[in-house]
């Protein structure tokens, strides 16, 4: 009795109660039962009916073993930092088996995923992976990895985990639900950018070009090492650390921001567009998006510049001077999300970049959208140019291929 109302105290405190249910030979056992069970009841044969009796508590122990094996079992997801769309990656389950005494056997641990974006408007699709944990001592856990691939990027949601045994006969399924709502946002894919890429960078001012040499070739301020690169100044090298790493590392210096790009991401789905035209709409935004995260990844990742992106879309936003990791990594989260909307919000993006940047030499525009003739805030009045030069990339014309290859 002690016993009895211990375990259920447990079973409340996990507040994830396990469920049985019969399988199918469970179903054809419990018919063979019932047969012999009904046979001994028409021929009065006691034999069968002690075959009878044992045959039942076989389906007893099998309900009792699957629900003390599941319960009290966790299960831990460990996600990679940056997860990018069309790319594979791992994600790690732990299956924990807190108790101090019982083990688990054969437990079927099944992870689903959906894609939930903020917009209602997209259709869901969803994919699932099992993984089979064959024994989990007492206090202790195992670890499993699977490999998948998102193929589409923005937010998505994991629906929670299902434990499953059938330990020890497999007449009965113990089932153990674990609820979970966590979210992750899939970044753009990233492509490869060709080399004319660099020609955004060409500043027809021949003062602002010789400021920019002349900061490159100072050395700045000595704040750590790296790896030697082809074209590095040998007076670079640090001798000591290259002996004792047994290859040559350079001195890096913290320099000056020698470039800065500023862009405006514009994403705007054609008025009265049919649903043919919404899904070829889409591909040229996911085109747009994955070039600018892109250049996003290039420029923090080689620590040359700061790069400035305000995003016109349904929630228009600025990111200001990224030029570390951590920075780019969090643009590229809202790259993810980046969804345009029916109702232009151009004007507001350019009014976020002025109050941050009172004058531009160049702003670079990447449009899913040709150029339009005139320039007007949501009161109807021209916007006044900030900037001295600006380019104009039509996406849906093809003007990235000159600059830009999108991942496959």
């Amino acid at each position: 009795m002690a016993r009895g109302m211990r375990w259920m105290r447990q079973t409340l405190k996990t507040g994830t109660p396990v469920s049985t249910r019969l399988t199918r030979e469970g179903f054809q056992f419990l018919f063979m039962v019932t047969f012999i069970l009904f046979g001994a009841v028409l021929r009065d044969v006691n034999l069968l009916v002690f075959l009878a009796g044992t045959l039942l508590g076989m389906i007893l122990i099998q309900w009792r073993i699957c629900s003390r094996i599941l319960l009290e079992l966790s299960v831990d997801r460990r996600l990679p930092r940056a997860i990018h769309a069309r790319r594979p990656f791992e994600i790690e389950l732990t299956l924990k088996n807190p108790k101090p005494w019982l083990g688990a056997w054969w437990v079927l641990v099944q992870d689903r995923m959906v894609f939930a974006p903020l917009q209602s408007t997209i259709h869901r699709a969803s994919q699932s992976i099992s993984l089979l944990y064959m024994s989990i001592p007492p206090r202790d856990s195992r670890s499993q990895r699977y490999r998948c691939v998102a193929e589409r990027r923005g937010r998505h949601q994991f629906m929670g985990i299902e434990m499953t045994t059938r330990f020890p006969l497999g007449l009965m399924r113990g089932i153990l639900q674990q609820k979970d709502s966590t979210y992750f946002t899939v970044q753009p894919a990233l492509g490869r950018l060709l080399p004319a890429w660099k020609e955004i960078f060409d500043i027809r001012d021949a003062g602002a070009r010789q400021r920019r040499v002349r900061s490159l070739s100072d050395e700045g301020e000595f704040f750590g090492l790296r790896a030697y690169r082809t074209g590095d100044s040998p007076r670079w090298i640090h001798w000591r650390s290259s002996a004792r790493r047994d290859e040559l590392v350079v001195k890096q210096f913290q320099q000056p921001e020698s470039r800065e790009l500023v862009f405006v991401l514009d994403l705007l789905i054609p008025p009265n567009a049919t649903e043919e035209a919404r899904q070829a709409y889409f591909q040229v935004e996911d085109l747009a998006v994955e070039f600018v995260a892109t250049m996003v990844h290039e420029i923090t990742r080689g620590n040359t510049g700061s790069i400035t992106v305000s995003i016109a879309d349904s929630n228009p936003t600025l990111a200001s001077r990224i030029t570390a990791r951590s920075q780019g990594h969090a643009l590229l989260d809202r790259l993810g999300n980046a969804r345009g909307g029916t109702k232009p919000t151009l004007a507001v993006a350019l009014q976020l970049l002025e109050r941050d940047h009172r004058h531009v030499e160049r702003l670079i525009v990447v449009s899913t959208r040709s150029m339009p003739s005139q320039w007007l805030d949501d009161s109807g009045s021209t916007i006044a140019p900030f900037w001295r030069s600006m380019q104009w990339i039509d996406v849906r014309a093809g003007d990235t291929t000159r600059y830009f290859t999108p991942s496959t």
